[in-house]
């Protein structure tokens, strides 16, 4: 008959073994998926401008950055994600891979810039990638809250149907049903996609900013048309539109 105290025992034993053939399939499972995705990539099938992202298995702020910004990446910049931390063939790196993840922006197969670790702030990251990217009107715009001169704008007279999107990160902001003339000399929509702006006080003002990068868009007031009764007034500069 087995005592308590040896039937305790083998519980515990149990729970141990339990564990560490646990551990054990779910590390060989991760470093087979690191053995699968170690080749180097080929630098003839990438983009003229290219991101790579390069990652490890066992890095969490990888799976943060990979959350937050590539799972759901819709900017026209192609991206590609790597465990190898050699530069894709044919293609060169200003200095070695070091730290996880590294996003490393190329250009005709040569680094430009790149941006080390990741915090949990997405927006950080995404005005990286507009200096990089921008233009310095836009980036005056968009990083310095600056302002288009009235009646310049590439789409104050724009009435294709379509989403008006952010720059950066491709997310929607206005759909064109909502895009009204107000003689203001900025396009102006009286209602824009939910969820998509966050607003800030500026003086006598209220602030429009874009919720994905954290950009400066415009202003709103309280002047436009029904149904809202509002008019966003934002730049052509930082907006860019999309067709149907």
């Amino acid at each position: 008959m087995i005592t308590l105290p040896t039937l305790i025992k083998l519980v515990k034993y149990f729970i141990f073994f339990f564990l560490v053939t646990f551990f054990l399939s779910t590390s060989q499972a991760e470093y087979l998926k690191l053995d699968t995705t170690k080749k180097i990539l080929d630098g003839t099938k990438l983009a003229k401008k290219q991101l790579i992202v390069y990652e490890s298995v066992t890095c969490g702020s990888c799976k943060a950055f990979n959350k937050d910004v590539t799972d759901n990446w819709k900017s026209n910049y192609k991206i590609d994600k790597t465990y190898n931390f050699k530069a894709p063939t044919g293609w060169s790196l200003t200095e070695a891979v070091w730290a996880t993840p590294t996003i490393v922006m190329f250009e005709d197969g040569k680094e430009t810039a790149r941006y080390t670790g990741y915090d949990g702030n997405k927006q950080e990251f995404w005005r990286w990638f507009g200096l990089q990217t921008l233009s310095p009107e836009q980036k005056r715009i968009a990083f310095e809250s600056g302002t288009e001169p009235a009646f310049s704008g590439s789409l104050l007279d724009n009435k294709e149907p379509g989403y008006y999107v952010d720059p950066l990160t491709g997310e929607r902001l206005f759909r064109s049903d909502t895009k009204f003339t107000s003689g203001t000399g900025w396009p102006s929509f009286f209602d824009p996609i939910p969820g998509s702006l966050v607003f800030k006080e500026d003086g006598n003002r209220i602030e429009v900013l874009s919720a994905s990068s954290g950009i400066h868009l415009g202003h709103v007031f309280n002047d436009g048309p029904p149904p809202s009764g509002m008019r966003y007034c934002i730049n052509s500069a930082v907006l860019k539109f999309v067709a149907d």
